[in-house]
């Protein structure tokens, strides 16, 4: 009986055994545990499992992807390119991927290989209404504005309930003086999303031009209400003192 109780532990503790390994080794279980601690914004433990995904796998793009996405988010962007670089390499077919190294390309001034990037996650998927907003503000800092509203068009179409898309279109509008469109652009978007503070930093610097004064003092202070982004604010402090000082 002693035996045979001791032949089933040992069978329950080599099948636990083979289970960790499995799951030691599995690139799958690492992505999990990596996306369920950046939900929680515990972003050195999830480049742990990423990272541990792709010593497991190492043509796992997914796992190159993501651990990109939080390089991106740390302010390491030569970690996170080249991590999505990877991903391209091992998936061709990743736009996402694309898309993601083009922003980091347009945030250092690299605009043609940002274009190329855009132009590429189009090419793969003509749906990804991110890389159409990402295109068109690579087509505002190039001053191509009817390119520019082109591609936020697009995404408007794609998803009419993006407030970004709509606070662009309205930049896009404002920088070629279709003042009445930028306002109508940036009240919807205000609408789609109440609290983004954005909407109402751009929307005041429409009223200014408008002289509207008032307007644009309520929205300056509404914008720093409601940020905490130090260059929003300071965009909207510039424009109060405008207007106090005028």
């Amino acid at each position: 009986m002693k035996s045979k109780l001791a032949g089933i532990l040992l069978m329950i503790l080599i099948l636990f055994s083979l289970m960790v390994q499995a799951c030691v080794g599995n690139p799958q279980v690492h992505i999990d545990k990596g996306d369920a601690y950046a939900e929680q914004q515990q972003w050195d433990k999830a480049i742990t499992e990423y990272s541990a995904a792709i010593e497991s796998q190492p043509e796992n793009a997914v796992a190159y992807y993501k651990r990109g996405l939080v390089y991106k988010i740390q302010a390491k962007p030569d970690l996170a390119i080249a991590d999505f670089t990877s991903a391209i390499e091992l998936a061709p077919e990743m736009a996402e991927a694309y898309n993601e190294r083009a922003i980091l390309y347009g945030s250092v001034g690299k605009l043609e290989a940002a274009l190329k990037d855009l132009n590429k996650a189009i090419e793969i998927n003509p749906k990804l209404t991110d890389a159409y907003i990402n295109r068109g503000n690579v087509y505002m800092y190039s001053k191509m504005y009817d390119e520019a509203l082109a591609d936020f068009g697009t995404a408007i179409d794609f998803d009419p309930h993006n407030p970004m898309a709509f606070v662009n279109r309205g930049w896009a509008y404002f920088r070629v003086e279709y003042y009445e469109s930028a306002i109508n652009d940036f009240n919807y978007a205000i609408k789609l999303d109440p609290n983004l503070a954005i909407a109402y930093c751009d929307r005041a610097w429409v009223n200014i031009t408008k002289q509207k004064y008032d307007l644009a003092l309520d929205d300056f202070k509404t914008t720093i209400a409601l940020t905490d982004d130090p260059a929003l604010i300071e965009a909207a402090q510039q424009g109060i003192a405008m207007i106090e000082n005028r």
